[in-house]
């Protein structure tokens, strides 16, 4: 497995290159967001391939990481075609003088190690093998529930957003009324499942993929950032009381 995992490392670091490349000519470091995803599931993917063994649990986990990768990915595309680079990138452009050259180290490979550390419980299960028990069938039906969930979730903002008259509104109904931010929560769900399904193989190490993605949801590009954007618009404040920032609240 090893020797599959570094393979598969160098790879996925090669093309996170290529990308930069490509982001120096189009001068928009954008394109790396819909490549987040597509990324994390690029290493098992490989080690799936490298196994001599393959079950078809281990074909169901890739298969439900991989619908999750690709519907992000090109909803990501989707949301941002002809919009230009996003605000967090331009503003380190200005920042940086150097952001051109930098931005490989800041920007891609950075998200190239991050990839990597999310996607420990999967290139475990891809690399070792993982045996499927009945309570297995607990952690899975989590995972889908938090896909089904964030799905749902972008479904309703695309919905509202192509509505003219909802310009400069905030979407506070469907799931959007039980949280403020339920495809982060739905993401959430999904990694906690998987890194359940992931059991007991190497807990003591996996651990660190849901609470790093937890932690990146909540503080870092999900919950914080977006609600910084939010407070711009009309009846944020109402809706903040309202609503909760992240865990639904049903009652």
């Amino acid at each position: 497995m090893i020797f599959s995992w570094i393979l598969a490392t160098l790879l996925l670091f090669l093309l996170l290159t290529l990308l930069w490349f490509v982001s120096c000519k189009k001068k928009d470091v954008s394109i790396v967001d819909p490549a987040w995803s597509l990324g994390i599931v690029f290493q098992p993917i490989v080690l799936f391939l490298f196994q001599s063994e393959k079950t078809l649990f281990q074909l169901f986990i890739l298969v439900l990481t991989g619908i999750w990768a690709f519907r992000l990915s090109g909803y990501l595309i989707y949301r941002n075609w002809g919009k230009g680079e996003d605000k967090r990138y331009t503003e380190m452009r200005i920042r940086d003088p150097h952001f051109q050259d930098t931005s490989l180290f800041k920007i891609f490979w950075f998200q190239g190690l991050l990839m990597t550390i999310v996607a420990l419980p999967l290139n475990l299960m891809m690399g070792l093998g993982v045996p499927f028990h009945l309570w297995s069938l607990v952690p899975m039906a989590v995972a889908c529930t938090g896909l089904i969930y964030e799905m749902i979730a972008d479904m309703q903002l695309v919905e509202f957003k192509q509505d003219p008259k909802n310009k400069g509104l905030i979407l506070d109904s469907g799931l959007w009324g039980l949280s403020r931010h339920p495809n982060y929560f739905g993401e959430f769900v999904f990694w906690w499942g998987i890194f359940g399904v992931s059991l007991p193989l190497m807990w003591y190490i996996t651990w660190v993929s849901p609470v790093l993605m937890s932690i990146l949801l909540l503080k870092v590009s999900g919950v914080t950032l977006l609600d910084r954007h939010l407070k711009e618009k009309k009846g944020f404040s109402d809706y903040e009381k309202r609503v909760p920032p992240f865990f639904p609240r049903f009652f």
